[in-house]
Formats: C-alpha cells, sequence, structure tokens
C-alpha cells in the first residue's frame, strides 16, 4: 500500500511511517514530496495521505497525525497511547507534554540536519521509536487485554455484526476479551442492513468506517474468525472459518442468526479456558 506526505520531515512524518511501518501494512511504500503535490500525487499512485491540511490522518485541534492513526486503525494499546503524547509535545509547541518530547524534538531536528533524504531519516530515526515505545510498554506495566480479530472481505457488516455481538456475550459472561471488525478489501462505508439491523438489537456499529486488518491486529489476536476470507495467521493462531453466514445484504436476520450461532459457541469456550 502506498501512503504520502510532506518531504524534510522532522517529527510526525516520521513517527507515523513507523507506525505504520511496525503497526499497520506488512508492505508500505512511503513517498515524501512537496507540500503542494501532496494531493494530486496521492490521486494519481492511489496512495494514502497523512499530516497534511484537510485530511482524515492530519492534526485536529491538540492532536497531530499520529493520533488520527492511533483513532483510525483502533490501536489502543497503552504503550502506543504514551507515545502519542510523547510524539504531540514534540510534534507542537507544547514541548513540556511529557518528559521526553522535548529531547524527542532534539533529537528529530538532529537527524533532519544529518540525513540525506526522508528515507534516510526514517532508517536513522526508527531505531529511536523502537526504544521509546519499548519504554512505554515498560512504563505501561500491565498488558493490554486479549482480543478476537473478525475479518470479512469488505469489513462492512459480518465482522462488524460478528465484533458487536461477540462484545454483547462476553460482557453477559463476564469474559474480558475485546473484539475488533476489519476487512481484507474494505468498503468505503459500512452496509446499510448491518447497521440498520445492530441499531434494532441495541447494538453499535464499530468501527463507523471499514478499515482493513492491519499487522498488529494479526499480532495481538487470540483467536481469529474469518468470514471466507484467506488469513495468514501466526504460528500456532486458532483460526476460525465462518463460511456458511449468508450475505448481510440478502437479509440481517439470517446472517444474524448463524453469527449469533457461532459466537455463543467461541464465548462459551473462551469462557471455560479462563
Amino acid at each position: 500500500m502506498k501512503w504520502i506526505t510532506r518531504e524534510h520531515a522532522r517529527v510526525d512524518r516520521i513517527a507515523c511511517p513507523w507506525l505504520i511501518t511496525r503497526f499497520i501494512d506488512p508492505a508500505p511504500e512511503l513517498l515524501f514530496v512537496p507540500a503542494s503535490e501532496v494531493l494530486a500525487v496521492a490521486q494519481r499512485e492511489g496512495a494514502v495521505p497523512y499530516d497534511v491540511p484537510n485530511v482524515e490522518l492530519g492534526h485536529r485541534g491538540p492532536l497531530c497525525s499520529f493520533d488520527a492513526f492511533l483513532d483510525r486503525y483502533e490501536l489502543g494499546h497503552p504503550a502506543l497511547t504514551a507515545l502519542a503524547g510523547i510524539v504531540r509535545g514534540a510534534d507542537t509547541d507544547d514541548r513540556a507534554l511529557t518528559p521526553e518530547s522535548a529531547g524527542l524534538y532534539a533529537a528529530a531536528t538532529g537527524f533532519q540536519a544529518i540525513s540525506r533524504d526522508d528515507q534516510d531519516n526514517m532508517a536513522r530515526q526508527f531505531p529511536l521509536y523502537d526504544a521509546l515505545y519499548a519504554f512505554c510498554r515498560a512504563q505501561a506495566g500491565a498488558p493490554a487485554p486479549p482480543r478476537v480479530l473478525f475479518v470479512c472481505q469488505h469489513g462492512a457488516a459480518k465482522s462488524v455484526v460478528g465484533a458487536a455481538h461477540f462484545r454483547r456475550l462476553a460482557a453477559a459472561r463476564g469474559v474480558a476479551v475485546e473484539a475488533v471488525a476489519t476487512g481484507t478489501e474494505p468498503d468505503a462505508e459500512l452496509t446499510p442492513g448491518a447497521v440498520k439491523g445492530l441499531a434494532g438489537e441495541s447494538l453499535s456499529a464499530v468501527p463507523a468506517r471499514p478499515r482493513p486488518v492491519t499487522l498488529h491486529d494479526l499480532q495481538t489476536a487470540t483467536r481469529v474468525v474469518s468470514f471466507g476470507c484467506e488469513i495468514i495467521a501466526r504460528p500456532g493462531q486458532q483460526v476460525d472459518r465462518w463460511d456458511d453466514v449468508p450475505a448481510v445484504s440478502a437479509g440481517y436476520d439470517a446472517a444474524r442468526d448463524r453469527i449469533v450461532a457461532h459466537v455463543e459457541q467461541l464465548v462459551a469456550e473462551l469462557a471455560a479456558a479462563g
């Protein structure tokens, strides 16, 4: 996948590629172009623009583009949240936001000065972010709760319905396992029938817009549920195939009933396993 931003990067435009490479995209192509050309080149190359005005993965109020990535790709690990504060302070005028922010700004400025270009800058700075992330993980202490990853092709219906009912049933059984819904080829919007059907059961469709399955999803999932998708799982990682679920667009109730039957069995297994 292609990702594009402004050239002459310093903090946020190095932190975001690090995040993309380590947690989101297994084979990213990272492009840096003059600021005035980002959106035109993004459209021509089919690239995702970030850290430029008026894009989803950009600054919002006091938050920087790194924060936008965490929100869009549901990267809610406490260590990444802590790292986001360090990046935010270094990338904005709020250098006192964390004790580490001023140091990151100084180091990033130095790396920018001694690097041949943005690609060289990334190669030099990525080990710094690896170290900061390890520091944040040590500070965070308790590990993140286990997660079940639901994956369908478009990330717009089956996986969303499955994750919603998993959250409901897991909470009722006291099973402390999270659920995320993703797609291998995500659509632009959720399937209206899925959103309407879940709303009728007082359940929320999450995420609000389909998103791709990420490296972080696969690395952190306790269990993977596939609706007819081929998943490259970790060695020993269990993948459940729920290929018998009919299309939600063909009728919410039939798809929902089949999904809930599977979810009930999965939650029971996880409850029994403790």
